[in-house]
């Protein structure tokens, strides 16, 4: 039974804090996101403390906050739809 404006896959994720390397990329379960990409809030995450979400299909995100940074796949490559937005 689904609950209204209740997201399960965020309450059943896997939410770590992680520090972005030099190189602006984030180590997560022996998987090397790929670097994050620009956004509106600033040129690089360099020694920024993120959230990294894993969800249940196994998937990994990149949060600063309430915003998504990178959402990749599997294997840490950044998601194509992510890298234009």
């Amino acid at each position: 039974m689904a609950i209204p404006g209740v997201d399960l896959a965020e309450i059943l994720c896997v939410q770590e804090e992680r520090q972005v390397g030099n190189d602006n990329c984030v180590s997560f379960n022996r998987l090397k996101l790929q670097q994050i990409p620009e956004s509106p809030l600033r040129a690089h995450f360099v020694k920024t403390r993120v959230k990294v979400r894993q969800y249940p299909d196994g998937n990994p995100c990149d949060f600063l906050r309430p915003r998504c940074l990178g959402r990749y796949d599997k294997k840490g490559v950044l998601n194509e739809e992510r890298k234009a937005a």
